[in-house]
């Protein structure tokens, strides 16, 4: 998995879960919601229901009172009357009253008159629950409610019923109505689905919602991740050019020194040896001077070797180590163009891995090409140092400056290998690469984090 892809796991899944973990709890807010408020109206209902069992109770009890408090009448006429009027007596549908005494006898049932006269404490609904037992203790408290199961009159189905029941004392009566609630249930099973609509409303335009952000932020990571790739595949195709520049350049550079150097020194000694091979025995004194001379032009061509090759890759670095590399450099380049130079080492040996010394040898033998070429400055200071976890390259030379500007976006054959060389070789190893540079001279610094390079365990101990 590239790194791109990585970075929009990373932006898209949290998004998602985010997005997901909203949906939910909008979700189980929606459905707390609905149970409260189904909840809410049920006790509403249920108040409501209850209020009208006590009144209508009540007027029950306003129309015994006269047969109650008539003196004129004996106690069985008067539970005689009381009984009619009670059996006669009915509200809206399914609205009566029934009567029992307190061990279960039923006295009026106008609904389902063969209970009349018969014992019913252990009568039980289809539930289990004993009604007539819960209904006389109710009445006993003062006056109660309770739910049960019975047969509704106008349905012919055992639907749930409301009943009250309170106790007239005078007779040792319990008397009791009620009101079948199915219709509540069939309201609050309307409000849940209503409800249940409304969260599944709820949740599609939270799954909407998400799956456009997700796939706008899939659409603008392909764009990211297309645009990237076009900018690397430039970035490549430059770093292409530059790499075959240099090679160029260095073959050139090569092709050059060869031509004007070691070749120019072998066609010398040629015509000194073929000179000397055709003197004659009284020109002994001549061609002995000839053959010390093509001995001198061996001598320089030695040498000339050893510095293309010294240029090329220096032996002493990788066999002495990097200081011992830059004091070499030094003294060579200040034997050549007697630019005074001033060098700060580090006390270690062999700190760096190869790689490491490599490219801070070739910043250094690249700063010093520019100086000599284009500063006009006549002296260097060159510091190496490690402060906390860096390792650092100072350059600094009192010439007259450049364009920088110009020279690292251009990164022509003026500046050698080039500038935008030396820092990517900075780059490389997650360093720093800074120029700045004015009238009065060039400063170039350069720092390899020690995060970056591979230390043997006595460098460790010596950073540390």
């Amino acid at each position: 998995m590239s790194l791109r892809q990585k970075i929009v796991l990373l932006t898209t899944v949290p998004m998602l879960l985010g997005m997901l973990a909203v949906g939910l709890f909008v979700n189980a807010q929606t459905q707390q919601l609905s149970n409260h408020q189904s909840s809410v109206f049920h006790s509403s209902l249920m108040d409501v229901y209850q209020t009208e069992l006590i009144k209508v109770t009540q007027m029950a009890r306003s129309a015994l009172t006269p047969i109650l408090q008539n003196p004129d009448l004996s106690e069985i006429e008067k539970q005689h009357r009381a009984k009619h009027l009670l059996t006669n007596l009915s509200y809206a549908d399914d609205g009566y009253f029934f009567v029992y005494n307190t061990v279960g006898d039923n006295l009026v049932h106008p609904k389902q008159p063969y209970r009349i006269g018969e014992n019913w404490w252990n009568l039980a609904d289809s539930e289990g629950k004993l009604i007539i037992q819960d209904l006389i203790r109710q009445a006993e408290t003062g006056g109660g409610f309770t739910e049960y199961l019975w047969e509704q009159p106008s349905a012919g189905e055992i639907t749930k019923k409301l009943g009250y029941a309170e106790k007239i004392k005078e007779w040792d009566w319990v008397i009791g109505t009620g009101v079948y609630i199915d219709d509540i249930d069939r309201q609050l099973e309307a409000i849940d689905q209503s409800f249940d609509a409304q969260i599944k409303s709820t949740s599609m335009v939270v799954m909407g919602s998400a799956a456009a952000v997700f796939i706008a932020v899939l659409v603008c990571g392909l764009a990211l991740q297309i645009n990237e790739l076009k900018h690397a595949d430039k970035k490549l195709l430059q770093l292409t050019k530059r790499v075959m520049d240099t090679q160029d350049e260095e073959r050139r550079r090569v092709s050059r020194e060869l031509h004007d150097g070691i070749n120019q020194r072998l066609v010398a000694i040629k015509f000194s040896l073929e000179e000397a091979r055709s003197a004659n025995s009284q020109e002994i004194g001549k061609s002995q001077q000839l053959i010390r001379a093509s001995e001198q032009h061996i001598d320089e061509t030695i040498v000339e070797v050893k510095r293309m090759s010294r240029d090329l890759h220096p032996s002493i670095l990788d066999d002495l180590g990097l200081m011992v590399a830059v004091d070499s450099l030094v003294e060579q380049f200040t034997r050549r163009t007697g630019i005074e130079v001033e060098l700060t080492r580090v006390p270690f040996r062999n700190l760096l891995e190869t790689p490491a010394k490599t490219a801070l040898y070739r910043v250094t033998q690249e700063a010093l090409s520019n100086v000599e070429r284009h500063s006009n400055a006549v002296k260097v200071f060159i510091k190496f140092e490690i402060q906390r976890d860096w390792f650092q390259l100072t350059i600094k030379d009192n010439g007259s400056g450049f364009d920088k500007a110009t020279d690292l976006k251009t990164d022509s054959a003026k500046t050698g290998l080039g500038l935008r060389n030396m820092a990517e070789r900075m780059s490389y190893f997650k360093g720093v690469f800074n120029i700045t540079t004015n009238a009065s001279g060039t400063t170039i610094h350069a720092a390899i984090p020690r995060a970056s390079l591979s230390l043997s365990p006595g460098a460790k101990l010596a950073l540390e």
